[in-house]
């Protein structure tokens, strides 16, 4: 996933928002967003290759998210920066605590978000690992150090969002809507040159009551899965 915005306790309405762009090659063997065979607490897409993900959520509003750092290609013996995500919300370990426990070095350029209703750790192969402010935070394919143009537009997306009333819907758009500008500066990712681009963009809504995740999947079209207390279902256009 090349780009990620979270708002943590920045509205009174929703504890946690995520919205997120997964970029990838066109080829490379996927499953959408859907609740997982081996686990049905969990919510999320999975990378058919190496079996990790780029972003999954539980019941209990457990999460994680990662992205690449574009070139930083990690020792040869890289492990999946996918598994970090399902390593998480598999353990009931504290996000920061988990965080901390990671070893950087085993793996190529990461950012990796993790957190749950109550707090959220970011940690990157070039930043230790910290808990985040109860703001709004983005982090693309770039060092930590630096700001790409298309995180600014995240941020700055996300705060618009929180204002209205449809925060999904202006998200998605947000993350659909080309610009046309260079890797720096574009959400959405089209490349069929290289074979390569967005592959899927996904708003995480979680409320008091409950969580909605939407995700538009390119080609395959939107699915959402609703989250309450006492169940989890998927729902698919």
């Amino acid at each position: 996933m090349c780009l990620i915005a979270i708002a943590v306790h920045a509205s009174p309405r929703y504890p946690i928002v995520i919205a997120a762009n997964r970029d990838e090659f066109y080829d490379r063997p996927t499953r959408p967003l859907h609740i997982w065979d081996d686990d049905p607490n969990i919510a999320g897409g999975r990378d058919l290759r190496a079996g990790g993900t780029w972003l999954a959520v539980t019941r209990a509003g457990r999460f994680a998210a990662v992205t690449n750092i574009r070139g930083n290609d990690g020792p040869p013996s890289a492990r999946s920066r996918g598994a970090l995500v399902g390593d998480f919300v598999r353990s009931n370990v504290p996000p920061l605590k988990y965080a901390e426990s990671i070893c950087t070095d085993d793996y190529a350029g990461f950012h990796l978000l993790a957190g749950d209703r109550e707090s959220v750790a970011h940690v990157s192969t070039d930043t230790p690992a910290r808990p985040l402010d109860d703001s709004i935070f983005a982090v693309s394919n770039a060092a930590a150090a630096i700001d790409w143009p298309k995180i600014i537009l995240a941020r700055e997306a996300m705060s618009h969002a929180l204002e209205g009333d449809n925060v999904d819907d202006d998200l998605l758009r947000f993350l659909t809507t080309p610009r046309g500008g260079p890797i720096e500066e574009e959400v959405f990712v089209t490349l069929p040159d290289r074979g390569y681009g967005t592959r899927s963009s996904t708003v995480v809504v979680m409320t008091n009551g409950g969580i909605v995740i939407k995700e538009i999947s390119h080609p395959a079209g939107e699915r959402s899965v609703v989250i309450s207390r006492d169940a989890i279902w998927i729902d698919a256009n």
